[in-house]
């Protein structure tokens, strides 16, 4: 049996109800949204989602030039990985 984290985050009231929204149309509860990210962002080390649709990079100190080179970077290291035999197919499930 897995054992489950309960988490609690601060994140904006508004950006909660919204996403709650479009989790509910895809067919899933935003825990296991969350998961996914989790699990995605776990498995590649990195963002899973491109930062350039993201509107607060300039937030962030970073220019688009910078988030695509960082992704194009990351890519490269994938690749790398992959070839090495040291990056395993995600199977829905980390290991212990």
């Amino acid at each position: 049996m897995t054992v489950k984290e309960q988490v609690r985050y601060r994140i904006d009231r508004n950006l909660v109800r919204e996403s709650a929204k479009v989790c509910e149309n895809l067919g899933m509860t935003p825990a296991q949204a969350i998961s996914m990210f989790l699990a995605q962002l776990v498995k590649l080390r990195a963002l899973p989602f491109r930062p350039s649709e993201f509107p607060a990079l300039e937030e962030y100190g970073v220019s688009l030039a910078e988030a695509e080179a960082a992704e194009s970077k990351t890519i490269r290291q994938i690749r790398a990985e992959r070839k090495a035999g040291r990056l395993v197919a995600f199977r829905g499930k980390l290991p212990l």
